[in-house]
């Protein structure tokens, strides 16, 4: 990634009427990976002193480790760190959400009202977990079988569950994109089913990923491996099958998909444990951005 510093004369206009708590050279919303690594980059290239990280959050996660906690392999404290210890020194953390961007001025606009001016932006918070797009799903996460590791506090129930089922259904999910690492759902049933197989359990537990896509992999190099782990723990996959309600009590799951016309019709289906990777969207302030 390259970014060329703009010293027109608008641009200098800008810094000079702006007060310089509130004005910097480059401006990165979101300060996870990509938004730390920019940075961190920019300041080891270039030298600038005045880059500011937006970001809410108080605490810096390694997101990809989720899976690894619902694998039992890591613990949450191995993959959380005070957000502030991980900003690149020279780099300003601003601890707000962003509410709108103002691109005709150079400027992003806080909850507080608050406005930033940049000469750069750079634009990274992540994508939006959408639970609720899953009628009944945020009603019994946490319960009755019922986890994710797409949410730090769930990955260690997703473990629990795994380690104590020694019979029954796993059901799986994956929706459709885009999602935030397309390979986390089949890891979840991966690491789980490997822990069955080492344990004498595998033959016990019928296991079946609902994908709503209609190939196991968007690349296509990928899939004779990820296939033979399918076939090696005997995983039932059904494409083009979107998870679009939970009922935890009753331990159900429906699945929106096609009959062999062509008509529209929803799949039912029973699970001792479900794993659901949960639809995903933009965040609103960038939904509604100009």
């Amino acid at each position: 990634m390259e970014i060329t510093m703009d010293n027109s004369n608008s641009q200098a206009s800008l810094s000079a009427r702006t007060p310089q708590d509130t004005f910097y050279d480059v401006v990165i919303v979101g300060a996870g990976a990509a938004g730390i690594s920019v940075a961190a980059s920019l300041l080891a290239r270039r030298g600038m002193t005045r880059i500011a990280l937006i970001d809410p959050a108080k605490t810096h996660y390694y997101q990809p480790g989720f899976t690894m906690i619902g694998g039992g392999i890591f613990t949450a404290k191995q993959v959380s760190r005070p957000m502030a210890s991980l900003i690149p020194r020279g780099a300003k953390l601003i601890e707000s959400a962003v509410s709108e961007f103002s691109p005709d001025d150079n400027q992003v606009v806080l909850e507080n009202g608050q406005t930033i001016s940049y000469r750069r932006l750079v634009v990274c918070p992540g994508i939006k977990l959408n639970w609720d797009a899953v009628e009944g799903l945020s009603d019994t996460l946490g319960r009755n079988g019922v986890t994710s590791n797409y949410r730090i506090d769930l990955a260690p129930y997703t473990w629990k569950l795994v380690t104590g089922m020694t019979s029954g259904r796993a059901v799986f999910t994956q929706p459709p994109m885009p999602i935030k690492c397309a390979g986390a759902p089949q890891k979840a049933l991966y690491l789980s089913a490997d822990h069955w197989r080492r344990s004498g359990l595998i033959d016990n537990i019928d296991i079946d990923f609902y994908n709503a896509g209609a190939v196991l992999f968007g690349v296509a190099d990928y899939v004779p491996a990820l296939q033979s782990y399918m076939d090696r723990y005997r995983a039932n996959i059904h494409y083009t099958h979107n998870l679009v309600k939970v009922d935890g009590d009753n331990k159900r799951a429906w699945f929106a998909t096609k009959d062999a016309a062509g008509n529209d019709v929803r799949v039912e289906t029973e699970f001792d444990m479900l794993h659901v990777c949960p639809p995903q969207c933009a965040p609103e302030f960038i939904r509604n951005s100009p």
